[in-house]
């Protein structure tokens, strides 16, 4: 049986280069990561704001500083759980409204629920809850941008475009920084308050916009409306309604739609879990796990928290500096994933922020964390792991986890990847108040040495299980699975002959 992706159209797709309309869409679908991380980020910075804890805090008298206690810190990570409830739900109005709509409605409800945070000083109670609320549009728009932007780009610059997710993700976090070193010294509520305010016209601002882009064109063809998935590509690919090479692409999705269907009329999201989708599950999920309990959820909700229990004068503009090294990660991090390929970025990356984890333990251990040499060593090389982190594993992993799935079961499948990565969010979140509280784990700048093991056995895992999908269209990553081939023998180069036809390997005899 030849292939359905034919090696002549493929080597033509291979060949354009992302019109302005993938660009601007692009660009479009990272400033939901710009929504999303910046409420994450938040979340943790205002745990040492005075403000924050006279509104919310035990005080002992008057006059005494009010705190917050570490239960009340680590129920901050409750969010991770709600984000992982609307991941979840999130598949099925991407499968049914369609992946546009869907991002529409998780946007609003992030505006909705930041707008309830506004009028809840004094209790706690209605804060989480209010927080917990937004966190659910979160996790629709988690599940949905990276899905939505993958269906729409061609395969020669995917990676470089849905790389910029990451761009906009890091745009979050250095936002939030910067926007609560601002106010953190201001003496009423609105030193929490204003940068709540900000997440609202964001939020609506961000689902109108996306009313200039059409649905995408593999979910209209899903729903069998070939005429509007037609000009949907057209708009995309900037071509006329009738182009051969249009009709072609729509004959291959269809082609492969069909396949997968095998005779079957509905899809369930079980089928994720059954055996031909089961491994392509597990890998997303892999991809996004190792992303969760690397470090940043450490990183950048209690940064500000950890270098100030480790004696680190003025906290808050080092988040910012931890920002600033982020950001200029992922600015680097987009080119990576498109040059390199996925799996050397990502298993060099996790290589890269070991080994810092690794440095600044070990330097503290020997000269203690009081001394001030070892203290800015811990400085130093948060802000490298946050570079490394920036221009590899944040970049590569929103990338490769929606590329694992297939046509049909993609919304379903990424669903389950953001729930089960938000669940390892939460746990990550959860227990890092407890492992750098003085009065709990009291662990300070050892905290390097655990992050430093998870590390190298996510890299492992990567190395083994996670297949090399740069330069291929999403059909002929269908075809991958369908082989069988380890992931340690694909290549970035081997996939470019692929693309070219020169080395064509189909699934089917």
């Amino acid at each position: 049986m030849a292939p359905a992706t034919s090696p002549d159209l493929m080597a033509r797709l291979g060949e354009l280069k992302a019109t302005p309309t993938m660009v601007l869409f692009a660009l479009c679908i990272s400033v939901s990561a710009w929504i999303c991380v910046y409420d994450f980020a938040y979340g943790g910075i205002v745990l040492i704001m005075t403000a924050f804890n006279q509104s919310f805090g035990h005080c002992s008298g008057p006059g005494s500083p009010c705190q917050l206690s570490a239960l009340q810190q680590s129920l901050m990570s409750l969010t991770s759980l709600f984000i992982a409830l609307g991941g979840a739900l999130g598949g099925f109005p991407a499968t049914y409204l369609g992946r546009r709509g869907t991002m529409q409605i998780g946007s609003v409800v992030t505006a909705i629920g930041a707008a309830g945070m506004l009028g809840t000083s004094g209790s706690y109670l209605n804060y989480m809850v209010c927080k917990c609320l937004g966190a659910i549009g979160i996790g629709i728009l988690y599940s949905t941008a990276p899905v939505y932007g993958a269906e729409c780009v061609f395969p020669r610059q995917r990676g470089l475009l849905l790389a910029l997710f990451n761009i906009g993700q890091a745009l979050g976090s250095l936002t939030a920084a910067a926007v609560c070193l601002g106010t953190a010294h201001m003496a009423s509520d609105w030193a929490w308050k204003i940068p709540i305010a900000c997440q609202i016209p964001l939020g609506v601002g961000f689902a109108l916009s996306l009313f200039y882009f059409p649905e995408s064109p593999r979910w209209l063809l899903l729903r069998q409306q070939t005429e509007r998935a037609q000009q949907s590509l057209a708009r995309f690919y900037h071509m006329e309604d009738d182009d051969e090479l249009l009709r072609q692409q729509l004959d291959t999705i269809q082609h492969y739609i069909n396949i997968e269907r095998n005779g079957r009329a509905s899809v369930s999201f079980l089928d994720i879990l059954r055996q031909g989708n089961l491994r392509r599950t597990a890998i997303s999920s892999l991809v996004l796990v190792g992303l969760a309990i690397s470090g940043i959820a450490f990183v950048t909700p209690y940064a500000t928290l950890f270098l100030g229990n480790v004696g680190v004068s003025n906290p808050y503009l080092v988040n910012v500096y931890i920002g600033l090294c982020t950001f200029a990660g992922a600015i680097v991090g987009p080119p990576a994933v498109e040059r390199l390929g996925r799996r050397v970025t990502m298993i060099s990356g996790y290589a890269g922020m070991a080994t810092c984890m690794l440095v600044f333990a070990a330097v503290n251990t020997a000269l203690g964390q009081t001394n001030a040499h070892a203290q800015r060593t811990v400085v130093a090389f948060i802000c490298l792991w946050s570079f490394i982190f920036g221009a590899s594993v944040g970049p590569t992993a929103w990338v490769a986890s929606p590329e694992m799935h297939s046509v049909r079961l993609r919304t379903y499948g990424q669903a389950f990847s953001i729930a089960v990565y938000q669940t390892f969010s939460f746990a990550a979140s959860f227990w890092s108040p407890y492992m750098i509280g003085q009065e709990y784990g009291n662990m300070g700048t050892a905290v390097g040495y655990f992050y430093c093991g998870v590390s190298l056995v996510v890299m492992v895992l990567i190395f083994l299980f996670m297949p090399e999908t740069g330069r291929l269209s999403l059909e002929q990553i269908d075809d991958y699975f369908l082989s069988g081939r380890p992931a340690w023998h694909t290549t970035l180069g081997g996939n470019r002959l692929i693309m070219k036809g020169t080395h064509y390997s189909s699934a089917c005899p």
